[in-house]
């Protein structure tokens, strides 16, 4: 879990960076690192490496670009569909259409309050970010947002495998008692957790519940007695792993 912070203004960006690492270390709060930005060229080019779950803070208008804030909302939700989003803004009116970039803002903090009522609005959006991680584990959690724009939740514990169709994006997730079609990108989903491996075109495993490997059959076996087939590739990424079943 990180923070991220997008603001343009020198004197704004140091008052709430300060204030977040100051807060994050009298709280002794599990999180690892606050990452701040003034251009959203700079953020653009890092979101495709963004992990699951972090805080963001994001003005809205960067650079004369009033609507900045809501777009780079929208590209962080695409690839982090937990974290928490608020915004930090004079533009409290945009408050009414962040529905149509579908980020699912958490806040709007405004900057012109009072200063102890916006030291109180920052650290109680870290505060509830933080409380709802203690309440639900989300790093223990699959959670995806699929094309149709529907979100898929499922603890990794359940999850057995993933499996193409043969049907552009459309994808099988296989659980303990439970098959869920859903609609996305393997590659993707594969980047949410090294508890998944792709061991074939067609599979993403849970590494978690594979039984046994057979190397010359070119298979694994899994906790539920399926069996996958395994590639080449798939066979080196296990070894290398360290999974020999």
């Amino acid at each position: 879990m990180k923070v991220y912070i997008l603001e343009d203004e020198i004197v704004q960006q140091f008052r709430l960076e300060s204030l977040v690492k100051t807060y994050l270390k009298d709280k002794k709060y599990p999180i690892t690192e606050v990452i701040t930005y003034d251009k959203c060229k700079d953020f653009l080019a890092i979101i495709g490496q963004l992990s699951q779950n972090n805080l963001y803070f994001l003005d809205i208008a960067i650079k004369m670009h009033h609507n900045a804030g809501l777009k780079i909302a929208e590209k962080i939700r695409q690839k982090d569909v937990i974290g928490q989003i608020s915004f930090v803004t004079t533009h409290s009116e945009f408050a009414s259409i962040t529905y149509e970039y579908k980020v699912n803002a958490h806040d709007f903090i405004d900057k012109l309050m009072p200063q102890a009522d916006f030291d109180q609005k920052i650290k109680d959006n870290i505060d509830h970010f933080v409380g709802v991680n203690r309440l639900k584990p989300l790093d223990e959690i699959f959670s995806y947002r699929s094309r149709t724009g529907k979100v898929i939740e499922a603890l990794y514990s359940d999850i057995y495998y993933f499996e193409t169709t043969g049907v552009s994006h459309k994808i099988l997730l296989q659980m303990d008692g439970e098959t869920l079609t859903m609609y996305g990108n393997m590659n993707e989903i594969a980047t949410l957790s090294d508890r998944l491996v792709r061991v074939h075109r067609s599979y993403l495993v849970n590494k978690a519940c594979i039984k046994r490997v057979y190397k010359k059959e070119k298979l694994i076996l899994l906790d539920d007695d399926t069996e996958i087939a395994v590639s080449r590739g798939g066979f080196k990424l296990l070894e290398r792993l360290g999974v020999t079943g």
